[in-house]
Protein backbone atom coordinates (compact mmCIF):
# COMPACT_ATOMS: atom_id res chain seq x y z
CA UNK A 1 0.00 0.00 0.00
CA UNK A 2 1.20 3.51 -0.81
CA UNK A 3 1.91 5.72 2.23
CA UNK A 4 -0.15 8.83 2.96
CA UNK A 5 2.48 10.96 1.21
CA UNK A 6 1.25 9.49 -2.09
CA UNK A 7 -2.11 11.22 -1.56
CA UNK A 8 -1.26 14.42 0.33
CA UNK A 9 1.73 16.68 0.98
CA UNK A 10 2.13 18.97 4.00
CA UNK A 11 3.30 22.35 2.75
CA UNK A 12 3.16 25.03 5.41
CA UNK A 13 2.86 25.55 9.15
CA UNK A 14 1.84 28.64 11.13
CA UNK A 15 2.18 29.46 14.82
CA UNK A 16 0.47 32.51 16.29
CA UNK A 17 1.59 34.71 19.16
CA UNK A 18 1.02 34.12 22.86
CA UNK A 19 -2.38 34.75 24.42
CA UNK A 20 -4.15 33.78 27.63
CA UNK A 21 -6.80 31.08 27.89
CA UNK A 22 -8.60 29.85 31.02
CA UNK A 23 -9.89 26.42 32.05
CA UNK A 24 -13.12 25.52 33.88
CA UNK A 25 -11.48 26.38 37.21
CA UNK A 26 -10.64 29.90 35.96
CA UNK A 27 -6.92 29.12 35.93
CA UNK A 28 -5.07 31.04 33.23
CA UNK A 29 -2.52 29.60 30.76
CA UNK A 30 -0.38 31.19 28.07
CA UNK A 31 -0.99 29.34 24.81
CA UNK A 32 -0.35 29.72 21.08
CA UNK A 33 -2.54 28.99 18.05
CA UNK A 34 -1.37 26.76 15.19
CA UNK A 35 -2.33 25.59 11.72
CA UNK A 36 -0.92 23.18 9.08
CA UNK A 37 -1.76 23.28 5.35
CA UNK A 38 -1.85 20.34 2.92
CA UNK A 39 -2.07 19.84 -0.82
CA UNK A 40 -4.16 16.73 -1.50
CA UNK A 41 -3.64 14.97 -4.83
CA UNK A 42 -7.11 13.46 -4.87
CA UNK A 43 -10.75 14.52 -4.75
CA UNK A 44 -12.42 15.50 -1.49
CA UNK A 45 -13.17 11.82 -0.81
CA UNK A 46 -9.64 11.75 0.67
CA UNK A 47 -9.77 13.15 4.19
CA UNK A 48 -6.71 14.07 6.28
CA UNK A 49 -6.29 13.72 10.04
CA UNK A 50 -3.23 15.12 11.77
CA UNK A 51 -1.42 13.49 14.69
CA UNK A 52 0.37 16.29 16.55
CA UNK A 53 3.33 15.19 18.70
CA UNK A 54 4.59 17.66 21.32
CA UNK A 55 8.08 16.76 22.59
CA UNK A 56 8.99 18.07 26.04
CA UNK A 57 11.88 17.59 28.41
CA UNK A 58 12.05 14.43 30.57
CA UNK A 59 11.22 12.29 27.51
CA UNK A 60 7.56 13.35 27.57
CA UNK A 61 5.58 13.22 24.32
CA UNK A 62 2.04 14.59 24.18
CA UNK A 63 -0.27 13.42 21.39
CA UNK A 64 -3.24 15.24 19.86
CA UNK A 65 -5.71 14.46 17.05
CA UNK A 66 -6.72 17.31 14.71
CA UNK A 67 -9.29 17.33 11.91
CA UNK A 68 -8.87 19.21 8.62
CA UNK A 69 -11.24 21.13 6.36
CA UNK A 70 -11.17 21.14 2.55
CA UNK A 71 -11.09 24.18 0.26
CA UNK A 72 -10.30 25.00 -3.40
CA UNK A 73 -11.88 21.71 -4.36
CA UNK A 74 -11.44 20.09 -7.78
CA UNK A 75 -12.38 16.62 -8.95
CA UNK A 76 -8.81 15.32 -8.60
CA UNK A 77 -7.18 17.83 -6.26
CA UNK A 78 -7.93 20.06 -3.31
CA UNK A 79 -6.30 21.80 -0.37
CA UNK A 80 -6.82 21.22 3.33
CA UNK A 81 -5.92 23.03 6.51
CA UNK A 82 -6.20 21.88 10.08
CA UNK A 83 -8.87 23.24 12.32
CA UNK A 84 -7.62 25.47 15.10
CA UNK A 85 -5.24 23.83 17.54
CA UNK A 86 -3.39 25.24 20.52
CA UNK A 87 -0.15 24.48 22.31
CA UNK A 88 1.12 25.25 25.81
CA UNK A 89 4.80 26.23 25.31
CA UNK A 90 5.66 26.01 29.01
CA UNK A 91 3.98 23.56 31.39
CA UNK A 92 4.39 23.75 35.18
CA UNK A 93 4.27 19.93 35.42
CA UNK A 94 6.08 18.93 32.21
CA UNK A 95 8.49 21.74 31.40
CA UNK A 96 9.04 23.57 28.09
CA UNK A 97 8.35 22.25 24.61
CA UNK A 98 11.54 21.22 22.80
CA UNK A 99 9.91 20.79 19.38
CA UNK A 100 6.60 19.91 17.75
CA UNK A 101 6.30 17.30 15.01
CA UNK A 102 3.34 15.75 13.25
CA UNK A 103 2.33 12.78 11.15
CA UNK A 104 -0.95 12.35 9.34
CA UNK A 105 -3.51 9.82 8.19
CA UNK A 106 -5.38 9.66 4.90
CA UNK A 107 -8.95 8.36 5.04
CA UNK A 108 -9.85 6.72 1.75
CA UNK A 109 -12.14 3.82 0.84
CA UNK A 110 -13.09 3.17 4.48
CA UNK A 111 -9.46 2.72 5.59
CA UNK A 112 -6.81 4.90 7.22
CA UNK A 113 -3.39 5.20 5.61
CA UNK A 114 -0.52 6.48 7.81
CA UNK A 115 2.23 8.78 6.65
CA UNK A 116 5.69 7.29 6.42
CA UNK A 117 7.31 10.14 8.33
CA UNK A 118 6.86 12.57 11.17
CA UNK A 119 7.53 16.14 10.04
CA UNK A 120 8.88 19.09 11.99
CA UNK A 121 6.20 21.71 12.65
CA UNK A 122 8.17 24.13 14.86
CA UNK A 123 11.52 23.97 16.67
CA UNK A 124 12.43 25.24 20.13
CA UNK A 125 13.51 28.72 19.02
CA UNK A 126 10.32 29.28 17.07
CA UNK A 127 8.12 28.03 19.91
CA UNK A 128 9.75 30.31 22.48
CA UNK A 129 9.89 33.34 20.16
CA UNK A 130 7.00 35.60 21.11
CA UNK A 131 6.31 36.67 17.51
CA UNK A 132 4.16 34.70 15.03
CA UNK A 133 6.13 32.03 13.21
CA UNK A 134 5.83 30.16 9.92
CA UNK A 135 7.67 27.25 8.33
CA UNK A 136 7.66 25.59 4.94
CA UNK A 137 7.25 21.90 5.66
CA UNK A 138 9.94 19.75 4.02
CA UNK A 139 12.03 16.65 4.66
CA UNK A 140 14.40 18.35 7.12
CA UNK A 141 14.41 16.67 10.55
CA UNK A 142 11.87 14.03 9.57
CA UNK A 143 11.67 10.76 11.52
CA UNK A 144 9.85 7.47 11.12
CA UNK A 145 6.15 7.65 11.96
CA UNK A 146 5.13 4.87 14.36
CA UNK A 147 1.54 5.99 14.92
CA UNK A 148 -1.10 3.73 13.37
CA UNK A 149 -4.87 3.80 13.43
CA UNK A 150 -7.18 0.81 13.21
CA UNK A 151 -10.61 -0.07 11.83
CA UNK A 152 -13.08 -2.71 12.95
CA UNK A 153 -14.84 -5.19 10.70
CA UNK A 154 -18.02 -3.57 9.38
CA UNK A 155 -19.63 -6.97 8.75
CA UNK A 156 -19.14 -7.95 12.37
CA UNK A 157 -20.65 -4.65 13.55
CA UNK A 158 -23.66 -5.24 11.31
CA UNK A 159 -24.12 -8.71 12.76
CA UNK A 160 -23.89 -7.27 16.28
CA UNK A 161 -26.58 -4.66 15.64
CA UNK A 162 -28.92 -7.17 13.98
CA UNK A 163 -28.50 -9.62 16.86
CA UNK A 164 -29.10 -6.97 19.54
CA UNK A 165 -32.29 -5.76 17.86
CA UNK A 166 -33.81 -9.22 18.33
CA UNK A 167 -32.02 -10.45 21.45
CA UNK A 168 -32.14 -7.63 23.98
CA UNK A 169 -31.19 -9.98 26.78
CA UNK A 170 -27.75 -10.50 25.21
CA UNK A 171 -26.76 -6.97 26.27
CA UNK A 172 -26.92 -7.89 29.97
CA UNK A 173 -27.37 -4.22 30.78
CA UNK A 174 -27.82 -2.49 34.11
CA UNK A 175 -29.16 1.09 34.16
CA UNK A 176 -27.64 3.38 36.76
CA UNK A 177 -29.02 6.63 38.13
CA UNK A 178 -27.26 8.10 41.11
CA UNK A 179 -26.14 11.19 42.96
CA UNK A 180 -22.51 11.98 43.58
CA UNK A 181 -22.41 9.74 46.63
CA UNK A 182 -19.64 7.19 46.32
CA UNK A 183 -21.27 4.81 48.80
CA UNK A 184 -24.37 4.53 46.58
CA UNK A 185 -24.58 1.05 44.98
CA UNK A 186 -25.07 2.55 41.50
CA UNK A 187 -22.20 5.02 41.73
CA UNK A 188 -19.80 4.07 38.89
CA UNK A 189 -16.59 4.28 40.92
CA UNK A 190 -16.93 0.79 42.35
CA UNK A 191 -17.75 -0.69 38.94
CA UNK A 192 -14.74 0.99 37.32
CA UNK A 193 -12.25 -0.26 39.88
CA UNK A 194 -13.70 -3.78 40.00
CA UNK A 195 -13.38 -4.10 36.24
CA UNK A 196 -9.87 -2.68 36.11
CA UNK A 197 -8.95 -5.44 38.57
CA UNK A 198 -10.82 -7.96 36.40
CA UNK A 199 -8.70 -7.00 33.37
CA UNK A 200 -5.51 -7.25 35.45
CA UNK A 201 -6.50 -10.74 36.61
CA UNK A 202 -7.16 -11.73 33.01
CA UNK A 203 -3.68 -10.55 32.03
CA UNK A 204 -2.10 -12.51 34.88
CA UNK A 205 -4.03 -15.64 33.89
CA UNK A 206 -3.19 -15.25 30.18
CA UNK A 207 0.13 -13.37 29.87
CA UNK A 208 0.24 -13.70 26.08
CA UNK A 209 -3.25 -12.27 25.56
CA UNK A 210 -3.78 -8.62 24.63
CA UNK A 211 -5.79 -7.20 27.53
CA UNK A 212 -7.08 -3.65 27.15
CA UNK A 213 -8.76 -0.77 28.93
CA UNK A 214 -10.05 1.94 26.59
CA UNK A 215 -11.18 5.21 28.13
CA UNK A 216 -13.03 7.85 26.11
CA UNK A 217 -14.16 10.48 28.60
CA UNK A 218 -14.06 14.27 28.40
CA UNK A 219 -12.23 14.55 31.74
CA UNK A 220 -10.59 11.82 33.91
CA UNK A 221 -9.07 13.98 36.63
CA UNK A 222 -9.62 11.49 39.45
CA UNK A 223 -6.61 10.42 41.54
CA UNK A 224 -7.83 6.91 42.40
CA UNK A 225 -8.86 6.14 38.83
CA UNK A 226 -5.58 7.41 37.35
CA UNK A 227 -3.54 5.49 39.95
CA UNK A 228 -5.41 2.29 39.09
CA UNK A 229 -4.90 2.82 35.35
CA UNK A 230 -1.16 3.30 35.89
CA UNK A 231 -1.06 0.13 37.99
CA UNK A 232 -2.84 -1.79 35.21
CA UNK A 233 -0.35 -0.41 32.70
CA UNK A 234 2.54 -1.64 34.83
CA UNK A 235 0.88 -5.09 34.94
CA UNK A 236 1.03 -5.36 31.16
CA UNK A 237 -2.48 -4.15 30.31
CA UNK A 238 -2.74 -1.89 27.25
CA UNK A 239 -4.34 1.28 28.64
CA UNK A 240 -5.51 3.90 26.14
CA UNK A 241 -7.16 7.19 27.12
CA UNK A 242 -8.84 9.78 24.91
CA UNK A 243 -9.87 13.10 26.46
CA UNK A 244 -10.66 16.64 25.42
CA UNK A 245 -7.46 18.56 24.65
CA UNK A 246 -8.24 21.29 27.19
CA UNK A 247 -8.58 18.88 30.07
CA UNK A 248 -5.10 17.36 29.57
CA UNK A 249 -3.37 20.62 28.61
CA UNK A 250 -4.93 23.54 30.47
CA UNK A 251 -4.54 22.05 33.94
CA UNK A 252 -2.42 22.27 37.06
CA UNK A 253 -3.57 18.82 38.21
CA UNK A 254 -0.92 16.15 38.63
CA UNK A 255 -3.15 13.34 37.36
CA UNK A 256 -2.64 13.93 33.65
CA UNK A 257 1.07 14.51 34.22
CA UNK A 258 1.28 11.17 36.06
CA UNK A 259 -0.27 9.37 33.08
CA UNK A 260 2.25 11.00 30.73
CA UNK A 261 5.25 10.21 32.92
CA UNK A 262 4.02 6.60 33.17
CA UNK A 263 3.93 6.37 29.32
CA UNK A 264 0.21 5.55 29.28
CA UNK A 265 -1.31 6.40 25.89
CA UNK A 266 -3.15 9.69 26.44
CA UNK A 267 -4.58 11.49 23.41
CA UNK A 268 -6.18 14.92 23.38
CA UNK A 269 -8.90 15.56 20.79
CA UNK A 270 -9.28 19.02 19.27
CA UNK A 271 -12.97 19.56 18.61
CA UNK A 272 -12.87 23.00 16.98
CA UNK A 273 -15.28 23.11 14.01
CA UNK A 274 -16.28 26.47 12.60
CA UNK A 275 -19.92 27.14 11.84
CA UNK A 276 -22.11 30.21 12.14
CA UNK A 277 -24.65 28.29 14.25
CA UNK A 278 -22.10 27.26 16.90
CA UNK A 279 -22.60 29.56 19.90
CA UNK A 280 -20.56 27.75 22.56
CA UNK A 281 -17.07 26.31 22.06
CA UNK A 282 -17.56 22.53 21.65
CA UNK A 283 -15.43 19.85 23.21
CA UNK A 284 -14.88 16.10 22.95
CA UNK A 285 -17.80 14.92 25.05
CA UNK A 286 -18.09 11.13 24.77
CA UNK A 287 -18.13 9.25 28.06
CA UNK A 288 -17.50 5.50 27.98
CA UNK A 289 -14.95 2.93 29.12
CA UNK A 290 -14.36 -0.51 27.56
CA UNK A 291 -12.79 -3.33 29.58
CA UNK A 292 -11.24 -6.05 27.43
CA UNK A 293 -13.82 -7.20 24.88
CA UNK A 294 -16.86 -7.92 27.03
CA UNK A 295 -17.59 -5.20 29.63
CA UNK A 296 -18.30 -1.50 29.16
CA UNK A 297 -19.91 1.47 30.85
CA UNK A 298 -21.27 4.69 29.38
CA UNK A 299 -23.18 7.57 30.85
CA UNK A 300 -23.48 11.29 31.50
CA UNK A 301 -20.59 11.59 33.92
CA UNK A 302 -16.97 12.62 33.77
CA UNK A 303 -14.52 10.71 35.95
CA UNK A 304 -14.09 13.57 38.38
CA UNK A 305 -16.01 12.14 41.30
CA UNK A 306 -14.96 14.71 43.90
CA UNK A 307 -16.72 17.40 41.81
CA UNK A 308 -20.08 15.67 41.50
CA UNK A 309 -21.52 17.01 44.74
CA UNK A 310 -25.33 16.53 44.62
CA UNK A 311 -25.58 16.15 40.83
CA UNK A 312 -27.74 13.35 39.53
CA UNK A 313 -25.93 11.33 36.85
CA UNK A 314 -27.16 8.52 34.63
CA UNK A 315 -25.35 5.63 33.01
CA UNK A 316 -25.55 2.02 31.92
CA UNK A 317 -23.25 -0.98 32.10
CA UNK A 318 -23.14 -3.84 29.59
CA UNK A 319 -21.68 -7.33 29.63
CA UNK A 320 -21.74 -7.74 25.85
CA UNK A 321 -19.00 -8.31 23.29
CA UNK A 322 -21.20 -6.75 20.59
CA UNK A 323 -21.74 -3.55 22.57
CA UNK A 324 -18.01 -3.33 23.27
CA UNK A 325 -17.32 -3.58 19.53
CA UNK A 326 -19.81 -0.81 18.70
CA UNK A 327 -18.16 1.48 21.25
CA UNK A 328 -14.71 0.43 20.04
CA UNK A 329 -15.74 1.52 16.55
CA UNK A 330 -16.20 5.03 17.94
CA UNK A 331 -13.02 4.80 20.02
CA UNK A 332 -10.87 3.81 17.05
CA UNK A 333 -12.32 6.65 14.98
CA UNK A 334 -11.37 9.09 17.74
CA UNK A 335 -7.82 7.70 17.59
CA UNK A 336 -7.72 8.53 13.88
CA UNK A 337 -9.26 5.50 12.18
CA UNK A 338 -12.21 5.49 9.77
CA UNK A 339 -15.47 4.85 11.56
CA UNK A 340 -17.09 1.76 10.03
CA UNK A 341 -20.63 1.95 8.73
CA UNK A 342 -23.47 -0.42 9.46
CA UNK A 343 -27.13 -0.40 8.56
CA UNK A 344 -30.04 0.01 10.95
CA UNK A 345 -33.71 -0.81 10.74
CA UNK A 346 -35.54 2.50 11.42
CA UNK A 347 -38.63 0.64 12.68
CA UNK A 348 -36.73 -1.50 15.14
CA UNK A 349 -37.45 -0.96 18.82
CA UNK A 350 -33.78 -0.89 19.69
CA UNK A 351 -31.50 1.11 17.39
CA UNK A 352 -28.02 1.07 18.90
CA UNK A 353 -26.11 4.31 18.39
CA UNK A 354 -28.11 5.27 15.30
CA UNK A 355 -27.47 8.98 15.90
CA UNK A 356 -23.89 8.61 14.68
CA UNK A 357 -25.15 9.34 11.16
CA UNK A 358 -21.76 8.84 9.51
CA UNK A 359 -21.68 5.39 11.08
CA UNK A 360 -25.11 4.09 10.28
CA UNK A 361 -27.07 3.82 7.07
CA UNK A 362 -30.77 3.07 6.94
CA UNK A 363 -31.43 -0.29 5.36
CA UNK A 364 -34.57 0.73 3.49
CA UNK A 365 -35.23 3.46 0.96
CA UNK A 366 -37.71 5.39 3.07
CA UNK A 367 -37.95 8.85 4.52
CA UNK A 368 -38.54 8.74 8.29
CA UNK A 369 -41.50 10.73 9.54
CA UNK A 370 -39.82 11.75 12.78
CA UNK A 371 -36.74 13.99 12.87
CA UNK A 372 -33.60 11.97 13.48
CA UNK A 373 -29.94 12.12 12.59
CA UNK A 374 -29.99 9.26 10.11
CA UNK A 375 -32.27 11.20 7.76
CA UNK A 376 -29.28 12.50 5.86
CA UNK A 377 -28.59 8.99 4.61
CA UNK A 378 -32.16 7.70 4.61
CA UNK A 379 -32.52 7.52 0.83
CA UNK A 380 -29.40 5.47 0.34
CA UNK A 381 -29.60 1.69 0.37
CA UNK A 382 -26.40 0.23 1.80
CA UNK A 383 -27.25 -3.37 2.48
CA UNK A 384 -29.30 -5.92 0.54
Amino acid sequence: MQPAEHYATPVHGQLGGFFSRSNDLKESFSVRWGKIDFHVHHGIQANVKVILRVYRSNDIIETYIIDTDAYEEQWNYHKRSTRDFFILPNSAQLGPILCIKFSYLIHLNEHSIPSQHEYLFMDYQQIQNEHPQSRNINSDWTSINRYKAYELNAGQLQADVDWMNHHYESLKLTPKFTKGQQYHPYHPKRYLHEHIDKVIRSKHAHPDRLCTIKVSVDCIDDTDFVSHLIHAHHQGVLVQCIVDWRKMTLTNSQNYARLKYAKVELIGVFCTPKHHLIEVLPDMHTKFVIFNHEDCILGSFNITFDRWWANWESGMTFHSEGMCRLLDNIFQSQRGGVIQRYGIDPLSHFNVLYTFWSTCHVKWQIVPTAPCDFGRNSSRQTFD
